[in-house]
This record gives structure tokens, sequence and C-alpha cells, in this order.
């Protein structure tokens, strides 16, 4: 299943490499298939929006996990849309 969250751009890349390789770590096969970056809805800054496959199993799992990481605004089961 698609995962999606978002997190500040300014914080660079080495964020995603970080959370990919910590779901691994917990979840086994997790592939990052996406990646964007927007204007934020809010200030002058920008957010990645980065999308996972994710086993079905693990999807809860996995977002709490994402959702407990200090740099990720927003995560999301498919998609979260306009809310982030």
């Amino acid at each position: 299943m698609e995962l999606v969250y978002a997190y500040p751009a300014e914080h660079g890349r080495s964020v995603e490499a970080e959370i990919v390789g910590s779901l691994r770590d917990r979840f086994g096969n997790v592939v990052q298939t996406g990646r964007e970056e927007r204007d934020a809805e809010r200030g002058d800054r920008a957010d990645v929006l980065v999308t996972l496959e994710v086993a079905d199993d693990r999807v809860e799992a996995a977002l709490t996990t994402l959702r407990a990481h200090p740099l990720v605004i927003d995560a999301a089961a498919g998609s979260f849309g306009e809310r982030v």
C-alpha cells in the first residue's frame, strides 16, 4: 500500500534516507516511489512530499512510526490531498 509523508524541504534529502532506512529495519521491504517539492501552505518555505510502498499488513505500524518522526509534518495512507 502507498503511504505519503511530508517534511520541510530545508532539512534536505538525508531525512528521506534516514526514514526509509528506519522503516526497512523495522518492517522489511519499503520502497520510495515518489518525491515532490511543493510550496508550503503557510509561510515562505517549501515542503517535500514522499511516497512509499509498504506491505499492507505493516501500514498502521509504519504510519505510527512516520508520525512520530520529529521532522515529519504529516503522514497518511494513500494520500492526504491538500492537508499539508
